[in-house]
């Protein structure tokens, strides 16, 4: 066990806590914790699990092997928002760039929002939910281009029927999702009347996560 594994291992022992409810507290499976400091999967943890781990421990993240100067979130708010567009419709969506866990870069992050604790004690997986606008119209009336919406990225089957961010060969979009009973398909639909539903294989669906909350202004 190296350097850093030992000294989140001793944390997480000073503290009285166990590997599951750490791996909780990050949003993660149970397991995770504990793959991570016997099994050494993953290799290295990721920005946002390392800083989401400094807050939870206590422990500068220099401690946890982040180079110096060097943070992932800041204390700065509660859901990162991402520099990224979700498509709607017309516009050309970008990519997710990510970690194999589903994390995204840091390098997407341009800033947070806050909320007051009623409104975090809803959210279950706040460490993995991420913000982003939408462009397009193919989800009116639901969601007008320019709202923000907020995706936690735990939830990748698109189970219930929902909204989710996805890209199914178009970069990013946000559409509504519904797997076809008793098939390999997926069922990608629009809000907007206009545009068709396309039922795709689901290994041709990338599902990033389900939209659970949005915003948006109306005028």
């Amino acid at each position: 066990m190296d350097a850093v594994r030992k000294r989140i291992a001793g944390a997480i022992a000073d503290r009285g806590l166990t590997y599951k409810q750490v791996s909780i507290e990050l949003g993660k499976n149970h397991a995770y914790m504990q793959q991570y400091l016997d099994r050494g999967i993953p290799a290295k943890l990721s920005e946002d699990v390392r800083g989401r781990l400094s807050e939870i421990l206590d422990i500068p993240e220099s401690e946890l092997g982040a180079k110096a100067g060097r943070s992932s979130r800041p204390p700065a708010g509660d859901v990162a928002s991402l520099a990224i567009r979700g498509g709607a419709g017309i516009g050309s969506p970008e990519g997710v760039l990510s970690h194999d866990n589903g994390e995204v870069y840091a390098d997407h992050i341009n800033g947070f929002w806050s909320f007051p604790e009623p409104v975090k004690a809803g959210w279950r997986n706040m460490p993995q939910v991420y913000s982003l606008p939408v462009t397009g119209d193919s989800m009116e009336p639901t969601l007008a281009s320019g709202s923000y919406v907020f995706v936690d990225m735990t939830h990748t089957v698109p189970q219930p029927e929902d909204i989710y961010a996805c890209d199914f060969g178009d970069g990013l979009s946000i559409k509504r999702l519904q797997l076809v009973p008793r098939t390999d398909k997926i069922k990608v639909m629009s809000d907007n009347e206009r545009y068709d539903d396309h039922e795709l294989r689901r290994d041709e669906v990338r599902v990033y996560g389900r939209v659970v909350a949005w915003f948006q202004w109306r005028g």
